[in-house]
Parts: structure tokens; C-alpha cells; sequence
């Protein structure tokens, strides 16, 4: 890793922008620490670099879409070799390219660290800004970092020379101490979402949310720090509190502004921004609703690859009235004749077929369509998923849910029903008087329904300590009842999910390079 960063640092070439608006100034490669840093121009496409690993393919781009975070909610339709269909050791490429990205995104952000305060011009209230913004992604990507690989060196200042040596792994405790001491500094430096009107920036409420996520994972496996839950309601109520955030009351238009590149800064607190096709342009085009969208064969109408399909368990969870059933699980395909493709309904029984629904590649508004890439954007947090943490944690800390915790869950149900989240509703409301452990039983089955196919379903269940124990359900489910022609495929990639899955292996580009570090168990 070091010798990468190294060169990575001296060609600086990190200022290819996946956000139109993080970054308006023109990107220039093979520039140095030495002639750089020195104005505001120069300090925000340093920062543009370090939002830009998080387009990459490996990382929110494409992996971490599908192919990295194997759950319960979705199978790789047929697919039987490779990491899509979740044959994963130390040598995989996208394990990988996926550990080297997130390293690049932490040596871009430790350059900026290091040398942003030679822009002496720049105001002092700019320089926290920016500085903000580059701590708070930094503490992301070892959040992302520790959460899939479980201890991994922690590297905080940037190379300055090749000959310097490899630092062994630091204990996740550590790791994550020291991720919520960045974000809680970020926390007073970065300005308002309202400040900005678009999500793409790291604002204040961003970092109170996503640490609400990080206490929340600190409360589970592996540290089960139970202590956390407080922390982790109270972050989760400083957003809540904050005014400047509530639920779009419809379900599919979350998602059709993603398409469409609407900024909803209510719903929405924090995106992955797309933009462009790849062809040829400054810019970063991403392949969702492309690589796990809805199936179709035609370009113009939106290329589908037929990889993600729903489970049976992720369709059964949804009772009768909830709207998010049809949205988030395609009731249809396109089927393909020729030059030609049709809009065909799915029979009732055809459960297993049915695609990701979420991102329609016919709302698409850059045209023509590439096969691959779009603009669409990808959600990093949304307000949803802040009601349901603070009704998590709200449970534990008073043994049982409160009538705040209710007031919450049930504002995400109602709007799943179609109902005025103010307004309670017998069809969409919670059942009364839940145990604690009953209360927990729903939010786990809430954020599978609301949460599909958004990259978390994995994280959850490894955080709540089942992660092996529900996948060889899975496996067991498939076995039962899933059709002849896609059960052998998808019952090989749930087997794969045993203890050692927990983690992924420590890449070989990095065992390659570094002696002082040590392979996860297992692998």
C-alpha cells in the first residue's frame, strides 16, 4: 500500500470529479505539495479527489450495489463463477481494487490534512469547511474499511516517501475511536445542508446521522459496546430535531429523483452524485439500475442486466397496502424481440424472477441512454433510515420502545401505506405494547422492507451478530421453494456466507506489500 499511496500522492491524480457541484474549477494532473494547496480553488478540487473514491466501481458505483453485500434481499441470478457469484479469497480483483480505492480516498484525504493550511489566503472559516469535510471522509472510509475487514492499519498522515515502513493492523476498537472523534470534530466545521440545497456535501446533519450508524454498529458485533445505544439515539435525535429533514411522502419518488437528479435534501441527507455516461467527459457515470435494475435487452429503453433478483423473503415481508412492495420489487420485465421490448407483468407465482425496482432506467432524462452507465445517483443516508435507528436504539436503552420510538417506525410504515405520516392508521401503524424483544424482531423486518437493495441489509445483519445464521436459512428457503432453473446457483452463493464471511479476506496487494499485517481467520 505504501509505495501506491506514495506515487498516488506525488501525480495527484485525483481531481477527476464525480460531482458537478463539489467541484467547479477545471482538474489538472501532475501537480505537487509543493506549488499546490495554496488557494480555495486548489484546496476544493483536493477535496473533489476525496469524494471521488466513492463513485468508484468498487466501491458505491457498482460493488457495493450487489456483488459486495450478499444478503437475504437479493440472489445473483445464474451467475456461478466469479465475485458476482460470491466466490471471494484474498486474490479477487474487486476485494482488491476495493480495499485500494477506499486507501486512495484516506491518502487523498491525509494530502489535503497535511497541506491545506499553506493556503493562507483562504479564510479561516473556508479552511473548516473544507477540513470538515476531508476528516469527516476520511473516518467514512475506515468505517467502510473495518466494517468489511475488521482490523486494518490506520493510517493518518500522508506518504512522504516510499522507503517508509508498513504499519501493522490497528485494533477496531481503536479504529473506531478514532473514527467518532473525526466526525464529532467534522460535526463543528462542516455548514448546513441548507447552506448548500443539494445533498452531495458532507453537512452537519450527514455527520450526526452517520454517526448515529457508527454508535449503532459499535453497539453490536464486534465490539457490542452496548453503551452505544444512548450515544447512537442521541445522534440519531439531533437530526430529527434539526427541522431541516422529513419523509417524502412518496415512496417511488425517492428513487425517481435519484434517476433524475433531483436533490431532495429532506429525504435524502447524503448522495453518491453521478453524472454523465463515461464517454469520454470529466466525469463519472455509475451503473445503477443498469447492473442491478430491472431486465431489458433494449438500450434506448434502459439496459437491464438481469443480475439482482428479490428473494422470497424480501416479497413476503411486505403485507397487503404497502405500497413499497410493487416499487421496490419489479412487478414486470421487459421482454425482447429483436429491436423491440415489451413491458410484461410477472405471474403471481414468479416471485424469484422479479428484479431490483428501485432505480427505473426509464426516468432517465440524459439521453440516448449508454448501456451501462447514467447519472443516477446513489443514497448514502436517508431520513428513513434515521427514524428507524433512533426507534433501535431508543429500545434497548429504555428496555422496550417508547412512544417516540412508535411515533417514528410508524411515520415509515405510513408512508409505505400511502398515509399522512402525522395520522395514525390501523392498516399501517406498529402493533401496540411490543416487547423489547418483539420491537426488535419489527425494526429488523422494517429496514429490510424500507431499506431494499440500498446496501445495508448486509451491514445489518453482520452488526445484529446473524449474518451466517440467516444466509443458510436462505439456503435452506431455495432449496425448499425456489425454481428448479435458479436454485443451484443461488443456493452455492448463500452456502458461501459462513463465520468466515463475516469479514472479507485481507487483500493480497496488501499482504504482498506489508509484513506486519495478518490474514482474517479463515482465509
Amino acid at each position: 500500500m505504501k509505495t501506491t499511496l506514495f506515487y498516488i500522492g506525488i501525480v495527484l491524480a485525483l481531481l477527476v470529479s464525480s460531482c458537478s457541484k463539489i467541484l467547479d474549477t477545471t482538474p489538472q494532473d501532475f501537480v505537487s505539495p509543493v506549488n499546490y494547496y495554496n488557494t480555495e480553488s486548489d484546496l476544493q478540487s483536493a477535496l473533489a479527489g476525496v469524494y471521488d473514491r466513492l463513485g468508484d466501481n468498487r466501491v458505491y458505483g457498482q460493488g457495493m450495489s450487489c456483488y459486495m453485500v450478499f444478503s437475504d434481499e437479493f440472489f445473483m441470478k445464474n451467475q456461478t463463477s466469479g465475485i458476482n457469484a460470491n466466490i471471494v479469497d484474498a486474490s479477487t480483483l474487486e476485494v482488491n481494487r476495493h480495499w485500494e480505492s477506499i486507501y486512495t480516498g484516506i491518502e487523498r484525504a491525509n494530502m489535503l490534512l497535511d497541506n491545506m493550511d499553506k493556503a493562507v489566503k483562504v479564510s479561516e472559516e473556508k479552511r473548516n469547511e473544507i477540513k470538515g469535510q476531508a476528516l469527516f471522509l476520511r473516518a467514512y472510509y475506515y468505517f467502510l474499511l473495518t466494517d468489511e475487514f475488521g482490523a486494518v492499519p490506520l493510517k493518518l498522515e500522508s506518504t512522504k516517501t516510499p522507503e517508509e515502513p508498513p504499519l501493522p493492523a490497528t485494533p477496531v476498537k481503536d479504529i473506531y475511536e478514532r473514527i467518532v472523534a473525526d466526525m464529532k470534530l467534522a460535526e463543528g466545521m462542516v455548514k448546513s445542508v441548507a447552506d448548500y440545497g443539494y445533498n452531495t456535501r458532507i453537512t452537519k446533519t450527514t455527520v450526526q446521522g452517520v454517526l448515529a450508524r457508527v454508535y449503532l454498529t459499535m453497539a453490536g458485533f464486534p465490539l457490542n459496546d452496548v453503551a452505544k445505544y444512548a450515544d447512537a439515539k442521541a445522534y440519531a435525535e439531533k437530526v430529527m430535531q434539526s427541522g431541516l429533514h422529513g419523509l417524502n411522502p412518496d415512496f417511488k419518488q425517492i428513487y425517481i429523483n435519484h434517476v433524475q437528479e433531483i436533490f431532495d435534501t429532506r429525504e435524502n441527507l447524503w448522495e453518491v452524485e453521478f453524472k454523465g455516461q463515461n464517454k469520454g467527459e470529466i466525469q463519472e457515470g455509475g451503473m445503477i439500475g443498469s447492473y442491478n435494475g430491472i431486465t431489458c435487452g433494449i438500450i434506448d429503453i434502459g439496459y437491464g442486466y438481469d443480475y439482482v433478483h428479490a428473494t422470497a423473503k424480501l416479497y413476503n415481508a411486505y403485507a397487503n397496502g404497502d405500497q413499497r412492495k410493487d416499487w421496490t420489487v419489479a412487478p414486470f420485465r421487459y421482454v425482447t424481440t429483436g429491436t423491440t421490448a415489451v413491458k410484461t407483468n410477472w405471474a403471481a407465482d414468479q416471485i424469484y424472477d422479479r428484479s431490483n425496482g428501485k432505480w427505473r432506467r426509464e426516468y432517465e432524462l440524459n439521453l440516448p441512454r449508454d448501456q451501462s452507465y447514467n447519472a443516477t445517483n446513489w443514497p448514502l443516508l436517508r431520513y428513513a433510515d434515521v427514524l428507524l435507528m433512533y426507534a433501535e436504539a431508543d429500545n434497548y436503552v429504555n428496555s422496550g420502545p417508547s412512544a417516540e420510538a412508535y411515533k417514528a417506525i410508524n411515520a415509515v410504515r405510513r408512508r409505505g401505506y400511502g398515509k399522512d405520516v402525522l395520522v395514525p392508521d390501523v392498516q399501517a401503524d406498529a402493533p401496540a405494547n411490543l416487547s423489547q424483544p418483539d420491537f426488535l424482531d419489527l425494526i429488523r423486518n422494517e429496514r429490510l422492507r424500507e431499506l431494499a437493495f440500498e446496501g445495508l441489509r448486509k451491514h445489518d445483519l453482520v452488526r445484529w451478530g446473524i449474518y451466517p445464521t440467516v444466509m443458510q436459512a436462505q439456503v435452506r428457503e431455495y432449496q425448499a421453494n425456489m425454481p428448479a432453473a435458479l436454485k443451484d446457483a443461488a443456493i452455492a452463493q448463500a452456502q458461501r456466507v459462513t463465520d468466515r464471511a463475516v469479514l472479507f479476506p485481507i487483500p493480497n496487494s496488501e499482504l504482498a506489500v506489508n509484513p506486519n499485517i495478518k490474514q482474517n481467520t479463515g482465509w
